[in-house]
C-alpha cells in the first residue's frame, strides 16, 4: 500500500507534466514503459525536440540497473517457464524488487505474490498518470514535491532491509560511489556502484 500511494503521487506529477508534451499518450507511455525516472527523462527530452533514437538510447542506459535486479530475481525462478519470467520481469521496479527479493529470502513469496505486487503498483502508476493528465489544474509547487514520495519510500525499504552491519556498509558504499561517479554517462554510475558494493559485500561475507 505505501508503494501504491507513492506511485500514484509521482505519476500524477508525471501525467500533469507530460500532457503538455504528448497529451493523453502519457497514459499509453505509463502502460507500455512503467519506469518513472525514464518517463520523466523522456518527456524532458521530447519537449526539447530530441530524436526518438536518442530518447530510447538514454532511457536504455538509465534502466540498465534492471538487468542486475532481474538477474537476481531470476535465481528464485529456476525451472520456471519463460512466459512467467517475462510477466514478472515487466513489473520489476526499484521498489517492487526490494520488496519481492526480501520476501523471497524470507521464504514468504511466490510467483503469485510477485505478480500481485507488480500488478497493484502498475495499476496505481497508470491511474495516477490518468489523474494528472485529466486534472483541471495542479499547483506547480505540488508537482515539484510529489516525486520525493518515491525517494522517501525507497529509503524506508532500504532501512527495513538492513539486518546487519555488513548490509549497512554495502548500502553506504553503493550510495557514496553512485554520488562520486555521477560524472559518468547516465545510468552507469548506478551500475558500477551496485556491482562494486556487491563485490565488497560478497568478499566480506565469505571472509567472515
Amino acid at each position: 500500500m505505501p508503494i501504491m500511494v507513492g506511485y500514484f503521487s509521482i505519476s500524477v506529477a508525471f501525467g500533469f507534466l507530460a500532457r503538455n508534451v504528448i497529451g493523453w499518450y502519457a497514459i499509453l507511455m505509463s502502460m507500455a514503459v512503467f519506469a518513472g525516472a525514464s518517463q520523466f527523462i523522456a518527456i524532458q527530452m521530447l519537449s526539447k525536440g530530441s530524436s526518438g533514437l536518442l530518447v530510447i538510447a538514454t532511457t536504455f542506459l538509465v534502466n540498465l540497473r534492471h538487468v542486475l535486479m532481474s538477474s537476481y530475481l531470476a535465481t528464485f525462478y529456476r525451472g520456471t517457464n519463460l512466459f512467467r519470467k517475462a510477466i514478472v520481469a515487466f513489473g520489476v521496479t526499484d521498489e517492487t524488487f526490494a520488496i519481492a527479493s526480501r520476501r523471497f529470502n524470507e521464504n514468504k513469496a511466490s510467483f503469485e505474490y510477485n505478480v500481485r505486487l507488480n500488478f497493484l503498483c502498475y495499476v496505481s502508476w497508470i491511474l495516477g498518470t490518468a489523474a494528472g493528465v485529466f486534472a483541471p489544474s495542479v499547483p506547480q509547487e505540488l508537482v515539484e514535491v510529489l516525486p520525493f514520495a518515491l525517494v522517501a519510500i525507497f529509503i524506508c525499504i532500504l532501512v527495513m532491509s538492513v539486518s546487519s552491519k555488513l548490509d549497512a556498509v554495502v548500502a553506504v558504499i553503493a550510495g557514496l560511489l553512485a554520488t562520486l561517479l555521477s560524472f559518468l554517462p547516465t545510468g552507469w554510475n548506478i551500475i558500477v556502484a551496485t556491482l562494486t558494493a556487491c563485490l565488497v559485500g560478497g568478499v566480506a561475507e565469505r571472509w567472515r
